[in-house]
């Protein structure tokens, strides 16, 4: 392509051709994803050498989806000559000229238009809690027959793609004390994922395709916790980058990946009330 040159010239380019698409691909209309990359880049706009690198990313961006705007290519071309200008190399100087007639010669459009999907929302409120009880052999070897996984959601986000991303707390209970209240659900302790900052990560996230996926999952409702805490010793998570939870992996198979997840977890981790109980696993 006549940008690929750009690729090595600046990390920019290639971020923002992809991050394009994506907001317009979950429904934001051209101006709204123009004005959502100029903020998200706010240091990179206000930066000499980076801003021109924006300008004509957006520019590519667009013109790549035929939507072109006359004030984009005009600020476009400018970071183009400006960049030209100030090189010493020919052949450089030769791919910039290309591109400047790429950008001049695509014609202004009309927002293309995008086919949303509508992304899947399970509806969970903060607070609502759900059992699971482990079945998969990795479970079984560990003495958690006739256990539970506990999973209450303490708050979502939506990723780049639009998805809705649950975010729990983890725990595990005997059939015996399925907890009816926060404070029972509290005394259960929460399951460590990763330790971070002199402190632990207990933040977990669950994405579902579908209803049928979160149906494959066999969850079973128990009520609505939100006032159940969180560990004391949680350090500041970062939703993004919490641990991720799968259900099925194959649409062929009953095992569930989320179980021996649980189980990896409490292994190598434990639980911050209940450590010295699964040390042995």
């Amino acid at each position: 392509m006549i940008y690929d040159f750009l690729y090595e010239e600046s990390w920019i380019v290639e971020t923002v051709l992809t991050e394009y698409q994506t907001l317009r691909k979950r429904g934001l209309n051209r101006e709204k994803s123009i004005s959502e990359i100029f903020t998200e880049y706010q240091n990179e706009l206000v930066d000499e050498d980076d801003k021109d690198y924006l300008f004509i990313s957006v520019a590519i961006a667009l013109c790549l989806q035929k939507e072109l705007t006359e004030q984009i290519r005009s600020a476009a071309l400018e970071s183009v000559n400006k960049l030209k200008k100030n090189s010493i190399n020919h052949i450089q100087q030769s791919k910039y000229e290309k591109l400047i007639r790429y950008i001049s010669d695509e014609k202004t459009g009309p927002e293309a238009v995008y086919k949303s999907r509508k992304k899947y929302d399970p509806e969970w409120k903060t607070g609502d809690t759900f059992i699971h009880a482990f079945s998969q052999p990795t479970a079984m070897k560990m003495g958690l027959d006739g256990w539970y996984a506990v999973l209450r959601k303490v708050g979502e986000y939506m990723d780049q793609e639009g998805h809705y991303i649950q975010l729990v707390y983890i725990t595990i209970c005997s059939a015996d004390s399925i907890p009816k209240t926060d404070e029972e659900l509290q005394a259960l302790g929460c399951l460590r994922m990763m330790e971070h900052d002199c402190g632990w990560d207990y933040l977990a996230q669950l994405y579902f395709k579908n209803k049928t996926d979160e149906d494959r999952w066999q969850l079973h409702k128990i009520g609505s916790f939100p006032n159940a805490g969180n560990p004391a010793d949680a350090t500041m998570e970062d939703p993004v980058v919490s641990m991720p939870f799968s259900g099925v992996i194959h649409r062929n198979s009953s095992m569930l990946a989320y179980e021996d997840r649980i189980c990896q977890m409490l292994k190598s981790n434990g639980i911050n009330k209940n450590e010295v109980i699964w040390k042995g696993f």
